[in-house]
């Protein structure tokens, strides 16, 4: 049999091939077919454990297998999330619940918790806010760019210190409850937000004016932390109310409908011939209607055929005695009261009606209908997930143009040359382009098209799926080699985990990696009932574990464990086993918090 050192070498230097051994054999094959297969089917919480099979598999990729049982404290920790620092599973000693339940984060995501990707749902999540926001028209410039800004970077806020270090931002958020960042007191502000809501005696809850309840509620750092600004008051309902009035639209039908649609309008506004006429062509009705600043989705046909009728040659006809002139400036062209049958041959219906459309929707003044959203929004759907590099979304001008426009930015006026670069380099590197840009739409952008980080599938990743499977085959790959030698699971096992480790406390909180340690340093298992800080220090004296980050530090680190554990335990004779390990460890299996805390549920 072979030593230790040389089984885990033999697959250690070839991980990937290794991986590939175990894709192959037919049980693991057959479960993570079936597992790829229905995953994306998975609606809810009751869906996702009531299928026995699938909740099996992701149980055993995290590391969970010893409690695909507890089907009921598993369904408690998937209820609360991981947004609020006191839920369930980030109280949790063991931090796999905390990632299982960010790989399945039904709290955050509802139904598309297993086909969530940023490129698809953050994405036209974005462009149908926007679009719901509506056209503007004051202050088009002002307002789009404060939007934008906000969009881009509130997510970069984790602390009150954050949102009031941004004069642009805090004026913002408080506008969107009706307060004034320049005439509230810093002092009054930073004790509104640091006194919260929870309590009914916080300075928010007793201070007279109440507006100031609705904004430390939507900003809520004392109750939601560094997650406070992730949660969706802060990005749909502050944007939303900032811009309630405004109507000012973010994004603006492509160049294409524009013209399809005033060609539509040259091509048949002559055949009508009446009001009538006219009210029963929608297509044609939205034209007319927008090119005056009137919404036909909002414009009853009794409302518009009574101002029509009406005409304007009377003072006191309905559309003259309306306040807001843009009715009249519609009829002044469709005056069929006048005209009659020849209205629509006159220079004011045939030119300047489909002129002032075309500047309008090109300066987005005329929102895209509803019709064009569900279009583009199906079209964008349905063909993102094809995209597999950089140059195939910039090829696609449908597809590009709603991107960017998600995020903000004119498809109209932007460089491709720098989109490109933007794209990749993506957000890893604080140095990239995106990152270093000052309009931090585009770092927003780059994040969400993650080509850089994950290549091909940037626009198809989601946690549950792939990334759950890649875990379940390095899971049985330590598993499997675990049967024939448990000194080759645990090198393994290390070296998976101890590149993320950033103090010793960690270390000594899983057994499995504790006995590694123990091993290498060639201290005695009863070590491990010494003080803990005493441990600690220590463990600092014999090595920095900043260095397990350095891959070739970390391979003579585990070269020395797999050689002392071959003395203690030597392939020739009847293999002890260490299975112990990985069955109770605090952060393998079942720990004493769990079991309290099952003992009062059931599924």
């Amino acid at each position: 049999m072979l030593s230790t050192f040389v089984s885990y070498q033999l697959i250690a230097r070839d991980i990937p091939k290794a991986i590939d051994q175990i894709e192959r054999q037919p049980v693991v094959d057959r479960e993570t077919k079936y597992y790829l297969d229905n995953i994306t089917k998975v609606k809810s919480i009751d869906e996702f454990v009531k299928n026995d099979r699938l909740f099996k598999y992701a149980m055993k990729a995290f590391g969970l297998k010893d409690m695909d049982y507890a089907k009921a404290f598993m369904v408690k920790a998937l209820k609360e999330g991981v947004i609020d620092p006191d839920s369930f599973a980030n109280k949790l000693t063991d931090k796999r619940y905390a990632d299982f339940v960010s790989a399945f984060n039904f709290a955050k995501f509802g139904d598309t918790a297993t086909i969530y990707n940023k490129a698809q749902q953050a994405t036209t999540g974005n462009y149908i806010l926007q679009v719901q926001i509506g056209p503007s028209q004051d202050g088009l410039s002002y307002y789009k760019s404060e939007t934008s800004y906000y969009l881009s970077n509130i997510s970069n806020v984790k602390s009150v210190d954050d949102l009031m270090g941004d004069d642009r931002m805090l004026t913002y958020a408080m506008a969107a409850f009706g307060l004034d960042a320049a005439t509230e007191p810093p002092e009054r502000i930073r004790q509104m937000l640091e006194g919260g809501v929870t309590d009914p005696n916080s300075p928010a809850n007793t201070f007279p004016n109440k507006k100031y309840a609705d904004f430390v509620a939507a900003f809520d750092f004392v109750k939601y932390g560094d997650q406070a600004t992730s949660r969706d008051p802060v990005h749909k309902i502050v944007p939303g109310q900032y811009m309630a009035g405004t109507g000012l639209a973010l994004i603006k039908p492509n160049s294409d409908y524009i013209d399809a649609e005033v060609k539509y309008y040259n091509d048949n506004i002559s055949q009508v011939k009446s009001i009538d006429d006219l009210l029963a062509n929608k297509r044609l009705l939205t034209v007319a209607l927008a090119a005056y600043g009137l919404d036909a989705a909002s414009e009853t046909p009794a409302r518009i055929k009574e101002m029509l009728q009406g005409g304007v040659s009377d003072p006191n006809s309905p559309a003259n005695k309306l306040t807001d002139k843009s009715y009249a400036a519609f009829v002044s062209a469709f005056n069929f009261a006048e005209y009659g049958t020849s209205t629509t041959s006159r220079v004011e219906v045939k030119q300047q009606t489909p002129n002032f459309y075309s500047i309008k929707s090109g300066l987005g003044l005329i929102p895209p209908t509803v019709e064009y959203v569900k279009n583009e929004t199906a079209y964008y759907l349905a063909n993102i997930g094809s995209v597999r590099s950089i140059d195939d979304l910039m090829a696609n001008s449908r597809l590009y143009n709603y991107a960017l426009a998600s995020y903000g930015l004119d498809p109209s006026t932007q460089d491709k040359d720098v989109i490109h670069k933007v794209l990749e380099g993506g957000v890893s590197d604080p140095q990239s382009l995106a990152n270093t840009m000052e309009d931090k739409r585009y770092a927003a952008f780059a994040t969400a098209f993650e080509f850089a980080a994950y290549g091909e599938n940037a626009t198809t990743y989601n946690s549950s799926q792939q990334p759950v499977v890649d875990k379940y085959m390095r899971q049985t790959l330590e598993e499997d080699a675990g049967q024939n030698n448990e000194g080759v699971r645990l090198a393994l096992y290390f070296q998976r985990k101890a590149p993320t480790l950033t103090n010793w406390y960690e270390v000594l909180a899983d057994k499995a990696l504790a006995s590694v340690v123990r091993t290498a340093f060639s201290l005695p298992d009863s070590f491990a009932s010494a003080d803990i800080d005493k441990q600690v220090k220590l463990f600092e004296s014999k090595f920095d574990i900043a260095d397990f980050a350095d891959p070739a530090k970390l391979s003579k680190f585990i070269t020395r464990f797999t050689s002392l554990y071959e003395i203690s335990h030597p392939t020739s004779s009847a293999q002890s086993s260490v299975g112990v390990l990985f069955a109770q460890p605090t952060t393998i299996g079942v720990s004493t918090d769990l079991l309290m805390a099952m003992q009062k549920l059931r599924y």
